[in-house]
């Protein structure tokens, strides 16, 4: 399943969130897949795309950051998954 996940840096962690960041990276733990991730010219918001099937693999991605930083992760599907979807309820 994708996953996007909408990330908010509080101005007095950002510091703290950029040196996590160059010292650790952004490592995708074994059932995770992460197709994608940016980071806004303010350094206070990030979006990332994401596939898993593993409830417990997405938690073991985001939780070394959220002492630092408030995540909002929502499943999703493309455009084509949305057709078809739609086609088979006809």
């Amino acid at each position: 399943m994708l996953f996007v996940c909408y990330v908010t840096i509080d101005p007095e962690a950002r510091d703290e969130s950029l040196a996590r960041f160059m010292e650790h990276g952004v490592a995708g733990p074994s059932g995770v897949k992460l197709h994608g991730a940016w980071i806004s010219l303010t350094q206070q918001e990030t979006w990332s795309i994401f596939e898993s099937d593993s409830a417990e693999a997405i938690m073991a991605l985001f939780e070394p950051w959220t002492d630092l930083n408030v995540h909002q992760i929502a499943p999703v599907m493309d455009f084509d998954g949305l057709k078809k979807f739609l086609e088979a309820r006809s």
